[in-house]
């Protein structure tokens, strides 16, 4: 793919930029930014994992939800440990990725993330980890209140039949049961929480629908946006 594409400068991809991903739920964010960043050599970062790493670490440490002021000064001290050794909180991150996909640990980030802080917490940590540029990082308010400054911002979304099925095969692998129709209901419940969110991130976002799109059309879609995208930077 893209073999009739010219490089007319043989460095343009050791340039190295943020790419912020954003989108409601089943859109395919993680899937397919993971994929970017597999196919770029960029470094992959999903905020959905930071709340869960710190539900789990301050489970693991005896707090609860409850505990707001502990739970803040627990979580800034770690922010501050990773912050100074990013490559191994990354190597944790990819090390835990199967137990943080566990529903009991999104049932814990569930209880945890809705603390503002810890919200702001996690925003300014990924900001200070991708500072040297080189990251894909998807998740939800990503375009336009975690990464505003990012040199590529894309909303990726599909119509809610699609993501629900998406949804659906997904949940699949992961062992969870539940039905196509509690799928879309809970997408239909979360798209009404998110709605201002969704609106915000398509505002600041490049806007991709793979509704009719399979998983191989749409990564090819993101290489060349970032082709493109490159180009104009450079």
């Amino acid at each position: 793919m893209f073999s009739n594409y010219k490089l007319d400068n043989k460095n343009i991809f050791k340039m190295k930029v943020n790419i912020a991903i954003d989108g409601p739920a089943g859109s395919g964010k993680t899937t397919l930014g993971r994929e970017l960043a597999q196919r770029i050599n960029y470094q992959f970062l999903d905020s959905g994992l930071f709340y869960r790493y710190f539900a789990k670490i301050l489970n693991e440490n005896g707090y609860n939800s409850s505990e707001k002021e502990k739970v803040i000064e627990f979580c800034s001290q770690k922010k501050v440990v990773i912050a100074k050794d990013p490559q191994l909180f990354f190597q944790q991150l990819e090390d835990q990725q199967t137990v943080l996909s566990k529903p009991e640990i999104s049932n814990l980030a569930s209880l945890f993330s809705p603390i503002q802080e810890l919200r702001q917490i996690v925003r300014e940590l990924i900001r200070e980890l991708v500072k040297n540029k080189g990251f894909v990082v998807v998740g939800r308010d990503m375009t336009f209140k975690v990464l505003p400054e990012a040199e590529i911002k894309i909303f990726l979304t599909a119509n809610q039949s699609k993501r629900a099925e998406r949804r659906y095969q997904q949940l699949k692998e992961s062992k969870e049961h539940l039905s196509l129709e509690e799928v879309k209901k809970d997408l239909v419940e979360r798209d009404k929480r998110d709605e201002w969110n969704i609106i915000q991130a398509e505002k600041s976002g490049i806007k991709i629908d793979t509704s009719n799109l399979t998983s191989a059309e749409s990564i090819e879609k993101l290489y060349k946006l970032y082709w493109e995208k490159i180009q104009e930077i450079k």
